[in-house]
């Protein structure tokens, strides 16, 4: 199917799960291979090792959030305007969106390197973790550029029905990454800087793909056209896709936070824990980002061809899914929780236990994340940003810091570790009063 065909087809419950399955797919398995990366630190480096990623997270988390808000944006604009037979247009914004991506890379790297020892004490590190971070750090902030290109273009991609290619590259790009990341640490002994390079040359797998679908093959209903810079369309699809910017670099921030409270509880110990637990929460959400990127390019088709009836059957379908994905999820992570830790540390280590302790208070979370995820994504398919950026400030900011540090106050290390799910609770109930507010505003 070429991509109207893709996106304009009569979904039923099953065939929408089919359709969004690669896309999960792709996300789930950015954050396993984020998960290998992790554990070859350990295993080469060591313990300690590992909460150089953690630490790095806010950094690049930043530097997705940018990509992510690029592709989100740009991708509800470029298939709006093929839904509208507007497919030189869609190639002149799409021109545009390529690259404002580039300056803003060279923006970031150019601060990251120039500020480098300020912008790490700021993450959290310390005497005893920066000189792990340090490598790890400068190595990833060089290429900026290539993860910021590896954010937007997965999301361009799917955007273009293509969820099963998407999901292979990507698939392609993970198992080179961790490849690599054995033979520069173990053969080479590269240490934490050979993960680092291993991780930027598998993100450069999606980056030449799109090189070839979008210039060399033109595979794609819309091609690179010559356009005029255009501030405002540019400043459009910022704010248009300003939630899942906010959503991920939220998130990034209030990781920093958790680096700080994991340290204030635990030390270092709890830090390195940390990072483990973080990794689980982003597999979780990953999951429903996954279905959520795979889903809002058939809203914006059909809000872009004036299909009511099917806006309103996919939503249905959307929200049921939500549930029951969130529901297998907690049951799946609960039963193989000891294998799962047991990856990262030994049985009865301090590490274990802590880890163990935050991966159980976490998995609530799982029930009510999917619905938050998709109904932020639902309003930014319908290019209305003030709410889907409102929605993701609330849920991933403001009501997470103050989870976080209202429990840790009163109940110490469980009270960072519930905080996710408290969070996610509340969310939920703002959430579900927006969905209710717009039904009739976008007819679904």
């Amino acid at each position: 199917m070429d991509q109207e065909q893709e996106l304009g087809q009569d979904f039923s419950f099953a065939s929408l799960g089919k359709f969004v399955a690669p896309s999960i797919f792709t996300f789930v398995f950015i954050a396993v291979y984020q998960m290998v990366d992790g554990l070859f630190i350990e295993r080469f480096v060591g313990e300690m090792a590992i909460s150089a990623i953690n630490l790095y997270y806010p950094i690049i988390s930043l530097f997705i959030a940018i990509g992510v808000m690029i592709g989100t944006g740009g991708n509800a604009v470029i298939v709006k305007k093929v839904g509208e037979g507007k497919r030189k247009e869609a190639g002149e914004t799409f021109s545009r969106v390529i690259s404002f991506t580039i300056l803003c890379g060279i923006a970031c790297t150019a601060i990251c390197l120039v500020f480098a020892d300020p912008v790490m004490r700021l993450c959290g590190a310390t005497d005893g973790n920066i000189e792990f971070l340090r490598p790890y750090y400068l190595t990833l902030s060089t290429f900026c550029i290539a993860i910021l290109l590896q954010s937007e273009l997965g999301i361009l991609i799917i955007g273009e029905g293509k969820t099963v290619v998407a999901a292979i590259v990507i698939m392609v790009g993970g198992v080179l990454n961790c490849v690599l990341d054995y033979v520069f640490m173990r053969n080479l002994n590269m240490g934490i800087r050979g993960a680092a390079i291993a991780t930027v040359i598998g993100y450069c797998t999606t980056i030449a793909y799109a090189i070839w679908f979008y210039v060399i093959a033109r595979k794609s209903s819309y091609h690179l056209e010559l356009a005029k810079p255009d501030l405002k369309e540019i400043g459009f699809i910022c704010f248009n896709g300003s939630s899942d910017m906010i959503s991920n670099l939220a998130q990034g921030v209030t990781v920093l936070f958790m680096n700080h409270l994991a340290y204030r509880c635990y030390g270092e110990v709890g830090v390195s824990a940390l990072t483990v637990v973080t990794y689980v929460q982003v597999l979780i959400m990953m999951v429903f980002m996954g279905f959520t990127s795979a889903v809002e390019p058939v809203f914006s088709y059909h809000y872009g061809s004036g299909n009511t009836e099917m806006r309103r059957k996919v939503y249905r379908l959307s929200i049921r899914w939500c549930l029951v994905l969130g529901a297998a999820i907690m049951l799946l992570l609960f039963f193989f929780r000891s294998q799962v830790i047991d990856v990262f540390f030994d049985p009865g280590t301090s590490f274990f236990d802590i880890a163990s302790l935050g991966y159980l208070l976490s998995l609530p979370a799982c029930l009510f994340v999917g619905v938050n995820i998709f109904g932020s994504g639902l309003f930014t398919a319908f290019s209305n940003g003030l709410v889907s950026g409102f929605l993701s400030f609330v849920r991933t900011f403001l009501i997470l810091t103050a989870c976080l540090y209202g429990l840790t106050a009163f109940f110490g290390g469980p009270g960072l570790w519930s905080a996710w799910p408290a969070a996610e609770f509340f969310s939920c109930l703002v959430t579900v009063f927006f969905l209710r507010k717009y039904r009739s505003r976008y007819q679904y």
